[in-house]
């Protein structure tokens, strides 16, 4: 790929994780694992929300590009750059859409449990596999088919609920404090003063934790 379309496909923006975090305060220094092109570690810094933001990405292309935007970038998976990285240091880890790719991601929550201070705050999203356009084919033609991006991107290794997703927080030493999620603004304004659609319309769920 060129820079160009490296650009274009490492450098969504995420107003919905900035509207989450936004009455939890400023964090200080932040890390963004996988941090894409560095798109979302300039909007918290701009919005105020972060006074110093890190990176990790294992694209070579988009963390090269993250380095014009962020303070420092480790290139490279979580895995192979975890030792470099001063955890202590950090008031907030985001991990944006990442679990579901990582081949082992309760190690890499407990690593991040053992390692990081005691007082930081873990931002995780994960796409939601309860989406109706995931769940009804399923159930109502028995398919479940990969595509090449969204909720069924090919690249994902694990799927997760809202409810699995804090299973598996809770596992590994992390309690949920805040809970967030992405839906189409019709939906928003349709249904949420019930709440009962949310987990078939959010495209996203995300969560705010700390260590247990």
């Amino acid at each position: 790929m060129s820079d160009a379309e490296i650009e274009a496909y490492y450098a969504t923006e995420r107003p919905e994780l900035l509207r989450f975090l936004g009455p939890h305060g400023s964090f200080g220094r932040v890390l963004d694992i996988g941090c894409a092109s560095g798109v979302l570690g300039m909007q918290l810094l701009r919005a105020g929300l972060a006074g110093t933001c890190d990176g990790i990405e294992l694209h070579e292309a988009a963390a090269r590009l993250a380095g014009t935007r962020l303070r420092r970038v480790w290139q490279g998976s979580l895995e192979s750059v975890a030792g470099k990285v001063s955890w202590q240091d950090y008031d907030l880890i985001v991990m944006a859409d990442v679990l579901e790719h990582l081949v082992d991601p309760w190690a890499a929550l407990r690593r991040l449990r053992n390692e990081a201070a005691a007082g930081v705050r873990l931002l995780v999203s994960v796409p939601n596999v309860r989406h109706y356009r995931v769940s009804l084919p399923l159930l109502l033609r028995g398919e479940f088919r990969y595509e090449d991006a969204g909720i069924m991107d090919r690249t994902h290794l694990h799927f997760f609920t809202r409810g699995s997703l804090e299973e598996t927080l809770k596992e590994c030493g992390w309690a949920v404090r805040a809970r967030g999620s992405n839906m189409r603004k019709r939906y928003r304004r349709r249904f949420m003063p019930t709440r009962l659609l949310e987990p078939f319309v959010a495209v996203q769920h995300f969560v705010l934790a700390v260590p247990s």
